[in-house]
C-alpha cells in the first residue's frame, strides 16, 4: 500500500458497498442498527442505489442485490420506535422469509 506523504496524495479505498457492485451485499443483524439517522442513510442508499464517500461530493452508483438478516421482530421494533418504518417497508418490498 502506498503511504500518504501530503494531503494531495490520497489513497482511494473501496468500501464494502463498492466492492459488492455487480453482486450481493449482505446486511447481517439489520435489526441491531442504531441510531435512526444511520437507518435514514441506509434507506437513502436503498432508494437511489448511490452514495458518497466521506468527504466527497461525487455520487457513486452501484448495482447490488441486498440481502438482510435479523433475529429481531422488526415489526415490533418499528412499533417501539427503534427501527424506521420506511426502512422496514423498503426491506420488506422483496421479502423472502425463512424461519429457523
Amino acid at each position: 500500500m502506498k503511504r500518504v506523504h501530503s494531503p494531495t496524495q490520497r489513497i482511494k479505498k473501496s468500501g464494502i458497498i463498492e466492492l459488492a457492485d455487480g453482486g450481493t451485499l449482505f446486511l447481517d443483524e439489520i435489526g441491531e442498527m442504531p441510531p435512526l439517522f444511520l437507518q435514514a442513510k441506509l434507506l437513502k442508499f436503498l432508494e437511489s442505489r448511490s452514495f458518497r464517500r466521506v468527504g466527497s461530493t461525487t455520487e457513486i452508483s452501484v448495482d447490488v442485490r441486498i440481502i438482510s438478516a435479523t433475529n429481531k421482530n422488526l415489526e415490533r421494533e418499528v412499533e417501539l420506535g427503534h427501527f424506521r418504518q420506511d426502512l422496514f417497508y423498503s426491506l420488506m418490498s422483496s421479502l423472502y422469509m425463512f424461519r429457523l
